[in-house]
């Protein structure tokens, strides 16, 4: 993939199944890891992936200790030779190896800029923090038809966060998020956002209210949109718990429930602060080195509560 640049995702897909033996189902999870690693962009309805550059990044937290980041042409033990240490990412549900993390410690700035001209590299402020401070609350995108009266939907409890059948022939819908198929095979979602009601002025009489809208989303943007705040809220814990409360450098596990998984962008900025993937169990996503007040930037542009211990 650092190789070829860009391409057709189906074949990337069918390549990858070839070569790892696996089906196209582990192969499609394993993809969207090593996107959340940012090793790739991949736009799934395009059917296009592209690469993404080389880059030497610190990580946050004054820890003198950078990360390449991006698809790498070579394998790790090339990166060792010039003095990165090689950490490998944990065991894989899908059954595909994910890229190990390579780190590099430093004392001088200028051992960054030696490391990224001997592995054809370039040298960017903490990437990490750079996301965080791009990342913005979610706003309805570009109108879309409803789906299909007949179609088999499913609308999301914002109570629970489990989603249950509702049927949307002859019925006015409720807004939230629905689950549905398209072209009977594929799933899709759609949020039904209800304007807020405005008073017009001067008059004691209410204006009509506009039309409820229908909008395409991404599946976990819809959830966090959709659950109240402190419906499976996320979590931090300090590395180092001290008296009173931590400091908002304060390096910690950032936590996050399965039915609730963060969205790419905040994913992505989660995962900077290490270079490693999340550590799943069969509940949650676990997200280390995350400093106080990148997990809070998080938490308020997904409108969720933070719990902190």
């Amino acid at each position: 993939m650092a190789e070829q640049g860009t391409g057709s995702l189906r074949t990337l897909i069918r390549d990858a199944s070839w070569a790892s033996g696996h089906e196209r189902k582990p192969v499609t999870q394993w993809l969207s890891r090593i996107e959340a690693l940012g090793t790739v962009t991949i736009d799934w309805r395009g059917d296009q992936w592209r690469t993404n550059p080389c880059e030497v990044t610190d990580l946050p937290g004054n820890t003198q200790t950078a990360v390449l980041t991006g698809a790498r042409p070579a394998d790790p033990d090339f990166y060792r030779k010039h003095g990165a240490v090689a950490m490998p990412q944990q065991h894989e549900q899908s059954g595909i190896p994910l890229p190990a993390a390579l780190w590099l410690q430093y004392t001088e700035p200028s051992r960054l800029h030696k490391f990224a001209a001997a592995v054809s590299a370039t040298v960017v402020p903490c990437a990490a923090e750079s996301a965080s401070r791009s990342l913005s609350a979610f706003a309805p995108g570009t109108e879309m038809a409803p789906p299909a009266p007949d179609n088999v939907a499913e609308l999301l409890d914002p109570l629970t966060g489990r989603f249950r059948p509702v049927g949307l022939l002859g019925r006015r819908p409720v807004p939230g998020l629905y689950k549905y198929k398209q072209f009977g095979r594929m799933d899709r979602y759609a949020l039904l956002c209800e304007p807020l009601r405005q008073s017009a002025p001067g008059l004691h009489t209410r204006v009509p209210p506009p039309e409820r809208t229908w909008h395409s989303v991404d599946r976990r943007v819809g959830i966090h949109h959709a659950l109240r705040p402190s419906v499976l809220p996320l979590r931090w814990k300090a590395d180092h718990p001290v008296r009173g409360q931590a400091g908002r450098n304060a390096l910690g596990r950032l936590t996050a429930d399965r039915k609730t998984s963060l969205p790419l962008a905040q994913e992505r900025t989660a995962v900077l602060c290490t270079g490693l993937a999340s550590l799943r169990t069969a509940n949650t996503e676990h997200y280390d080195g995350v400093p106080f007040f990148i997990a809070e930037r998080i938490a308020h542009t997904l409108h969720r509560r933070l719990e902190t211990a």
